[in-house]
């Protein structure tokens, strides 16, 4: 192993000859204008990340086929040690530049043995009296790092082996009683309180919803002159951790959004925009390991799977490919959706149903209009309503699909910080006069002025309650629909991305209900809610045809 592998596997991905997500490439670019600059206070050594190497040559593997046999690092793998022991101050070589790092990675990509590595490198080589400590949700999960450092230490040559002790739940080091390298875990009495870490290692922080543990762990390292955060993890099915906010502040960097704070490294695997997870092609660019501890036809298996079994469709697309999701069943792929025929707005409906779905006043409001032409034959379209100033909240990892939306005219942006429902009230009545709807739901919760004024205009306005025995029978009404591509619609980005957020919720007599992918707060579904009420208003008005329809009460 040379350390040149990891700046060769830089420089593959910047060039395009690695097909990786752009969150890696922009970091492999990042890294590689780092060693380029001779302006500023850090320089690149060589020497510190071949002595890592060295060190990690004489390991050997300890699970797996590879048991027994020397470890060999992957040039990702590499890099990354590259990045956290490469950079030195000009001034003082022992300082490092980097301190945080990120490997945020699907399953099998060898995360514990790297940090293992790691971990026993600074207990050996890091200053007198190194405090490593493994962090993660549970005692089970934190112990996997520190079982697999007893277990390279007891393959490692009797001279490198003489150098640590190990104990039931610590390695030391030898010669130094201050020293140690533990596992940790949040729901242990063991917590970070009252240590002095050189190293911080989390394991699958993006679990870790409780922050204390993390931070009482970073607030003890201020006294350290070289500090080392490892952040090492897959997907998770919730956004409300500390991990996350940390990843979008590297996002941030890597996209020019934040100033760069060279004290932070991280590869962000994954997929990107538009990527089809379907597609084989883009399967190794979400993991470095892929035909190698990962296997291809196993995760060909699984994607089938899937595609027939939405319980399925979250777990794969989380740890397989490294997307947040949310615990709960996907319901429908929005690709199915977005594969379903254009609007034709010269065909005349048999009936015509609109629904609308009223947000607090500073977000989002929906509304949509249903042409029904025959039992199995439908047509859509969505128009939504934003305060202008409450764009201005919107995470900005969500602001383009808005602006999108915006641009095409689904989204209408109205004066001040509150929601107008004039301009919503005027859209519904001329919707309602044009097509001659039959019936307008709604959802009560927040829509008495409104529905008040609807109600006025002689509109023939509708309560339809959320709970699961009303929104049962439509929601399996409209998914039947999406699935047999009887929903045609235009198209449209904004409403297609609302349809990747829902989640069916089930509750103990089998009732269905769709609701926003709790792993992502930020995340909207009005439009996919008004959608299945409308469809409500047409299972209580059937067709004149031998149809009895649906009736939910």
């Amino acid at each position: 192993m040379k350390w040149e592998d990891g700046v060769q596997y830089a420089t593959d991905v910047a060039n395009g000859d690695i097909d990786v997500c752009r969150d890696v490439q922009l970091a492999c670019q990042r890294f590689l204008n780092q060693l380029e600059n001779k302006e500023w206070r850090w320089e690149f050594k060589p020497e510190p990340v071949q002595h890592v190497l060295n060190f990690t040559s004489k390991i050997k593997h300890v699970k797996g086929p590879m048991a027994g046999k020397p470890m060999v690092l992957m040039p990702f793998q590499i890099m990354l040690i590259c990045a956290i022991y490469g950079f030195r101050d000009k001034k003082d070589a022992s300082i490092r530049m980097v301190q945080d790092v990120i490997l945020f990675i699907p399953r099998k990509a060898s995360k514990s043995t790297l940090i293992a590595i790691i971990g026993l490198y600074e207990l050996r080589f890091g200053e007198a009296g190194g405090e490593v400590y493994c962090t993660a949700l549970d005692r089970n999960q934190a112990s996997i790092v520190f079982d697999t450092a007893k277990g390279m230490i007891e393959g490692m040559p009797e001279q490198l082996k003489a150098q640590y002790s190990a104990y039931r739940h610590e390695i030391k080091k030898a010669a130094d009683s201050q020293s140690k390298f533990q596992a940790l875990s949040r729901d242990s009495k063991r917590t970070g309180d009252g240590k002095n870490p050189s190293v911080s290692i989390v394991d699958e922080a993006a679990q870790i919803t409780e922050r204390n543990s993390i931070e009482v762990m970073n607030s003890g390292m201020v006294a350290r002159k070289n500090p080392l955060r490892i952040y090492i993890t897959t997907a998770s099915f919730t956004k409300e951790t500390l991990f996350f906010e940390n990843m979008q502040y590297l996002k941030s960097m890597l996209n020019g959004q934040a100033e760069d704070n060279p004290r932070w490294f991280g590869l962000l695997y994954g997929l990107d925009e538009g990527d089809d997870w379907k597609d084989p092609k883009v399967w190794a660019k979400v993991n470095p390991m892929h035909g190698i501890s990962i296997n291809a036809e196993a995760i060909e298996q699984r994607v089938k799977e899937a595609q027939s079994k939405p319980s399925a469709l979250n777990e794969l697309l989380c740890k397989t490919f490294n997307v947040y999701v949310s615990a709960n069943s996907a319901w429908i792929d929005k690709a199915v959706w977005d594969d379903a025929p254009m609007m034709d707005k010269t065909k005349t409906p048999e009936a015509t149903f609109i629904a609308f779905d009223l947000a607090a006043t500073r977000d989002l409001n929906a509304v949509a209009t249903l042409h029904r032409y025959t039992e199995n034959d439908f047509a859509i379209k969505f128009k939504f309503f934003l305060p202008e100033e409450s764009l201005d909240f919107v995470p900005t990892h969500y602001r383009p699909i808005f602006m999108q939306a915006v641009q095409r005219g689904t989204l209408k942006l109205t004066q001040g910080n509150v929601a107008d429902y004039v301009e919503v009230e005027e859209y519904i009545k001329n919707e309602t006069i044009t097509h001659n709807a039959k019936e307008i739901g709604f959802d009560a919760w927040n829509a008495a002025a409104l529905v008040s004024k609807l109600y006025e205009h002689g509109l023939p306005v509708k309560k339809i309650g959320q709970g699961m025995a009303v929104l049962n029978n439509p929601s399996k009404h409209v998914q039947k629909l999406i699935l047999s591509k009887s929903i045609a619609h235009e198209h449209d980005p904004f409403v297609s991305w609302q349809l990747g957020h829902c989640e069916v919720y089930e509750d103990v007599n089998g009732n269905k209900k769709i609701r926003k992918n709790s792993a992502d707060p930020s995340a909207k579904v009005d439009g996919i809610i008004a959608m299945i009420m409308a469809f409500h208003c047409s299972l209580d008005n059937p067709l004149i045809s031998n149809s009895f329809g649906f009736r939910a009460f």
